[in-house]
């Protein structure tokens, strides 16, 4: 039993990018000969190879369809050469369309592009009665002046986009285009020829590895005559028809393979010319000697033979001596012998057309069809030898003139296709420019070749505007230059820094080498932000200082009013304007700093509409502000008073009582407006419970473990073995183990700054009597601007009283450090007296034994 090769079942990859698919489309010859047009789309990048008409159509119709794509998304056109189905389109599509990209041509194409163009116009306009020519010399003229000049073997880069020209053979300045994008290499050989004739150079390998070849399909699977055999029956037949006095048509085009086919009859001419002297050969092309000073200028674009012969002879190769040129029929007898070689080679007008009609119906003439003839046009319909074909004018002709199929084309049969696609290897081929059973029947051919070798391939024979999708996604490899390069890491190791990505190439160097291996520098991006705020300095003062601890303040004073900044973590700027309803921050851009100040701006935002906000700044105040000499000392102020009060037990707490402290105004009175944070240093009561339950939710977002008291007094917290509790009522802290009991102080501190600085009694304490200052030394509790009881306490080592009815014995020492006397309340925060400036500290704990236990 023999074994049989199974083919693995396909495995369809999902796509993650768009942009890791290569789409290959032709909008012209796909499965048809004419009006190339290809475009490769990968990586966000757009290129169009090729931009012909159809030679068998006309107007609108022979165009590729370039409705399918936005023209404005090609970044670049390469034209092959110059033949009508490759460039006659350009000056079209770079002036009736949006295509803003950048077009390619050989030097020797450009020049001959010009004058075939120009050539198209004419015979359009004079021949075609139902259609004019698709552009205007003067569109023609412009876009020829827009196309740039690419040599072979030299490599360009646009925008990411590689390609290099190869010679393709096929005519003067043709090229095959190898196109690289993010390392995948794409080779189109547009019309190509690999056999070396009298003055061409033959296509080359390009000797890379490709991805994809694009490649013509115009022969199928035929296989042409040895050069020198199709040369030798070339040259019978036209011996035959003028041996027999007959006129020898050859329709050609104006420039390509014309050159050719006249440096054969010339050299035989030469060496038969006993024979031959008499008998005429005349060139009849619109471009008359032009055409050949073109070629005569492009000499070192041609092959070793013709380049020796020009140095040795210092004659053009092209100046023909039994060559006669013409630009029209004058002169062209009526009756052989003769050959004339016209164009246009497809007979579908012109001079060509006109001579067919002469001589078609005299049996002594011949016709010889020496290149490819397009499906539709007369060239290929006559080959068949029909009885009779349509005339210009109309009616029909009749064909009693003999017809033969000798094909110069320089396209490459069979035999020279498969070889180039043997060598190169390509996993992906797509098949263009053929007729659809020539495609097909290659593509077949191809697969069968190669179903049980080694090399592994897919083909493609895509109709016009069918797109094949190809996926490549290759690894990414950085080139590490710089400082950075100097020490390879280990196995492991990092390599850190910063990762440039130019036209799909990386470079991984240090910051500081930035400007020196790329082309990138660094640059400093300064923001500025203007937030709304109409509220005090203080204010925001005191609710950044929450969220960052203490701030560096800057004053700075004009003629319109003070500017406040405030400098968080060296960075940002915060400048508040007494005049303005706005806050101004500034920092310098970078990726830690542009997330503190959204953390800024977000602070600001919510100082107007935060509830604490509203308890900073509520109060009650019921005395008159009138002003009077009397009761007041010279020389003093609100600043520098010590005041003494004697707080009862709040009737609404049982359990426990916190004193308020109110700075004295210059009337005597305690003031309960304003913020606490501008003097009004105010510690608030609040019961047992509340603090119990609020010091449990700072420890739950700490510990695991976390139990209140059953009288709601005591707060314990469990991490592992260790313990530690708190006392709500004094904010004490104890733990056997010492690590836990400092960490748990650090969140009672924050707890205490927070119940201090928010905690809020809905209804005033009644002011209370001053109470007579005795004489002696004084057991009394200072109490620092949190509110905690520090000092000497006199209750210390005494039993409390059972009912807690004990009054409290407070004096307020607040001491001024202003700059200025009269300054505003904006100014009147200062080291010693501010609670937002305090707050980044931690609090002492509070003194044990104290006969009521105080707390902010």
């Amino acid at each position: 039993m023999s074994a049989t090769k199974r083919k693995a079942a396909d495995i369809v990859v999902p796509v993650e990018d768009e942009n890791d698919l290569l789409k290959i489309t032709p909008l012209g010859a796909g499965r048809e000969v004419g009006r190339s047009c290809i475009v490769l789309q990968y990586k966000g990048k757009t290129i169009m190879l090729d931009c012909g008409l159809h030679a068998g159509r006309s107007g609108q119709g022979s165009l590729p369809y370039f409705d399918e794509i936005d023209p404005s998304t090609v970044d670049v056109l390469l034209v092959t050469h110059f033949h009508t189905d490759h460039a006659a389109a350009v000056p079209f599509y770079l002036e009736k369309t949006s295509f803003k990209g950048r077009t390619f041509m050989t030097r020797p194409t450009k020049g001959v592009f010009r004058w075939l163009a120009t050539d198209y116009i004419r015979v359009t306009n004079t021949s075609n009665a139902e259609a004019s020519a698709l552009y205007t010399e003067a569109d023609l003229i412009s876009a020829h002046a827009k196309i740039e000049e690419i040599d072979i073997h030299q490599q360009m880069e646009i925008n990411g986009i590689k390609f290099t020209a190869f010679n393709a053979g096929h005519v003067l300045g043709a090229a095959m285009f190898l196109i690289e994008i993010a390392g995948v290499k794409v080779l189109y050989t547009g019309d190509y020829s690999r056999e070396e004739d009298r003055h061409l150079v033959p296509a080359e390998n390009p000797g890379v590895a490709v991805n994809v070849l694009i490649t013509e399909s115009t022969y199928g699977v035929q296989s042409h005559q040895p050069r020198v055999e199709r040369e030798n029956a070339f040259l019978k037949q036209v011996r035959d028809i003028v041996r027999r006095r007959g006129c020898c048509l050859m329709p050609v085009t104006a420039l390509g393979r014309t050159q050719e086919l006249l440096l054969i009859l010339e050299d035989h001419w030469g060496r038969n010319m006993r024979e031959l002297e008499n008998v005429p050969i005349f060139f009849i092309s619109s471009l008359g000697k032009r055409g050949m000073y073109l070629y005569e200028a492009y000499i070192m674009h041609m092959n070793q033979r013709i380049q020796r012969q020009f140095n040795r002879t210092g004659n053009n190769p092209f100046d023909f001596k039994y060559i006669k040129t013409r630009t029209n029929l004058a002169g062209i007898p009526e009756m052989g012998p003769c050959v004339v070689l016209a164009s246009p080679g497809m007979l579908q007008s012109g001079i060509s057309r006109q001579l067919l009609e002469r001589w078609a119906p005299r049996p002594e003439n011949g016709l010889i069809i020496t290149g490819y003839s397009v499906e539709g046009t007369l060239a290929r319909t006559i080959v068949n030898e029909p009885e009779s074909f349509p005339a210009l004018a109309g009616g029909s002709v009749a064909r009693r003139m003999t017809v033969k199929n000798i094909s110069f084309s320089a396209h490459v049969d069979y035999t020279q296709n498969s070889t180039f696609i043997d060598e190169l290897r390509a996993p992906y081929v797509v098949l263009v420019h053929g007729e659809a059973n020539a495609m097909l029947n290659l593509r077949a051919n191809l697969l069968d070749k190669y179903r049980d070798s080694d090399y592994e391939v897919q083909i493609f024979a895509p109709h016009n505007i069918d797109t094949v999708r190809l996926h490549f996604h290759g690894e990414k490899m950085a080139r590490v230059m710089g400082s950075l390069a100097s020490k390879v890491p280990r196995e492991g190791e990092w390599a850190a820094g910063i990762l440039v990505e130019k036209d799909f190439n990386y470079t991984l160097v240090n910051p500081a080498d930035l400007q020196e291996f790329t082309a990138v520098a660094p640059v400093v991006i300064e923001q500025q932000l203007r937030v709304p705020y109409a509220s005090t300095f203080t204010l925001l003062r005191h609710h950044l200082e929450q969220m960052f601890g203490r701030l560096e303040l800057a004053k700075e004073v004009s003629n319109v009013g003070k500017t406040h900044i405030l400098r968080i973590y060296d960075s940002i700027e915060v400048m508040h304007f007494s005049w303005k309803q706005h806050i101004e921050v500034e920092w310098q851009s970078n990726a830690m700093n542009d997330m503190v100040a959204d953390s800024v701006i977000a602070v600001i935002l919510n100082i107007e509409s935060s509830p604490a906000s509203v308890k900073l700044t509520q109060g009650i105040c019921n005395h008159s502000h009138s002003h009077s000499d009397s009761g007041t000392e010279k020389g003093s102020s609100d600043q520098d008073k010590v005041t003494e009060q004697k707080l009862p037990k709040s009737p609404k707490s049982e359990t426990d009582s916190k004193p308020v402290i109110v700075p004295e105004d210059e009337h005597g009175h305690g003031h309960g407006h304003g913020l606490v944070a501008e003097r009004e240093i105010v510690t608030r009561a609040g019961g047992s419970t509340e603090v119990a339950a609020k010091i449990a939710a700072f420890m739950q977002n700490q510990f695991e473990l976390v139990e209140i008291s059953d009288d709601n007094k005591l707060v314990t917290v469990r991490l592992g073995n260790a313990t530690a509790s708190v006392n709500a009522c004094s904010m004490a802290v104890e733990s056997e183990n010492p690590l836990l009991r400092s960490r748990v102080s650090t969140i009672v501190a924050r707890v205490h700054r927070t119940l201090g600085s928010f905690s809020h009694r809905s209804e005033p304490l009644p002011e209370p009597e001053p109470e007579p200052e005795p004489e002696g030394p004084k057991d009394k509790q200072v109490t620092d601007i949190n509110g905690l009881a520090t000092g000497d306490q006199s209750g210390a080592g005494e039993p409390e009283d059972d009912d807690n009815e004990k009054d409290i014995d407070i004096k307020i020492d607040v001491d001024s450090e202003d700059e200025d006397e009269d300054d505003d309340e904006d100014d009147s925060l200062s080291d010693s007296d501010s609670i937002a400036s305090d707050q980044d500290a931690p609090d002492p704990p509070p003194q044990t034994g104290a006969t009521d236990d105080v707390s902010a």
